[in-house]
């Protein structure tokens, strides 16, 4: 009998610990099914990522003056250094033979025009033959080539400045004797002032002519326009030379500064979100946790762009949807596929 009562005990024994033991599974799947977690509706917008450029400041034009005649500097009326507009006489070569020449050559172009105009005069009475006024005709027009020419090379004696600039370097005094070529001055042009940098293969395809751009020089940064992009790359560096054009009326950029170029490339779709959102998977893979179906769901991300609020992300899988549900609290204790209860948090 006491065996009897021993063995019913027993079974009674196992199957409330069997019901305890179900339970407590049963409990254990509820609390998982329970699992909160906390999430944030991000909109996708467009995002124009900043393409910079190194370079440097380049004056838009750099002549060098040369003498067109021979003869002795008599005066110079110009500094290194200073700024001049255009017209502005800078310097006058001794003119004496110059002019002497003028009225020589003034003076056979008058004895050879009376002279054709006695031969036309002849030749329509019909006492000079044609071959002798087309003679008179080509030498007045001689005469006439040689006394526009002394008084070109007499205005050449005086060295203007071609267009409004500065004086870079000087190279003559006063009193110095030039042949034709010798140089005098190197003038500059900085206004506008070019801004020359180089861009790789990757960047020169999302830079476009008279497109916008900021350049940090000098400790200030201005407004420009790209003006010029090279059609062929560097043999050696494989880059591409971009051209920024600055105003600068007030000559305050120099010629040969360092320079930071800044431009917007052309815009794509993006969403924005804090830095603190993305996480890793088992694998390793940069991504997000989103709400699908209830469910969580990984994506991995691509980082567009670190602002140092917050990360400028794309997927292929985000780009499919205009608004997109990630969780904010709590996905570090969630897993791929785990089904949780949602909190919405906009």
């Amino acid at each position: 009998m006491k065996i009897i009562l021993l063995i019913i005990f027993f079974i009674l024994g196992s199957l409330f610990l069997f019901f305890k033991e179900d339970n407590k599974i049963k409990v254990t799947e509820k609390i998982q099914i329970e699992k909160k977690v906390e999430v944030k509706s991000f909109l996708k917008s467009k995002f124009s990522k900043t393409i910079k450029l190194r370079g440097f400041s380049e004056a838009s034009r750099t002549v060098i003056l040369k003498a067109q005649v021979d003869g002795k500097i008599s005066t110079k009326q110009f500094k290194k250094g200073k700024f001049y507009n255009a017209g502005d006489q800078l310097l006058l070569i001794d003119p004496e033979d110059k002019v002497a020449k003028v009225k020589e050559m003034e003076a056979l172009l008058n004895q050879r025009k009376k002279e054709y105009e006695v031969a036309e005069s002849l030749f329509e009475k019909g006492f000079r033959s044609e071959v002798k006024l087309s003679q008179s005709r080509t030498n007045f027009e001689n005469a006439l080539a040689l006394y526009e020419k002394s008084q070109v090379e007499l205005n050449n004696t005086k060295v203007s400045m071609p267009f409004d600039s500065a004086i870079d370097e000087s190279f003559v005094e006063l009193g110095d004797y030039l042949k034709k070529g010798d140089s005098i001055a190197k003038i500059v042009d900085l206004d506008p002032i070019f801004v020359i940098a180089t861009a790789n293969e990757k960047e020169i395809n999302k830079i476009k002519l008279n497109q916008t751009a900021n350049v940090r020089i000098g400790g200030e940064i201005e407004k420009g326009i790209v003006d010029y992009i090279s059609k062929t790359s560097d043999p050696l560096t494989r880059s591409f030379k971009i051209q920024v054009k600055i105003k600068n009326s007030d000559y305050s950029i120099l010629s040969g500064l360092s320079s930071e170029v800044e431009i917007m490339g052309p815009p794509t779709d993006a969403f924005f979100i804090p830095s603190s959102l993305v996480t890793l998977s088992n694998n390793g893979e940069i991504g997000i946790k989103i709400i699908m179906d209830q469910k969580v769901k990984f994506i991995p991300i691509s980082i567009i762009s670190d602002t140092g609020k917050g990360y400028w992300i794309s997927s292929e899988d985000l780009m499919k949807n205009d608004e997109v549900s990630i969780i904010t609290q709590g996905q570090d204790f969630t897993l791929d596929g785990e089904k949780v209860n949602v909190i919405k948090n906009d």
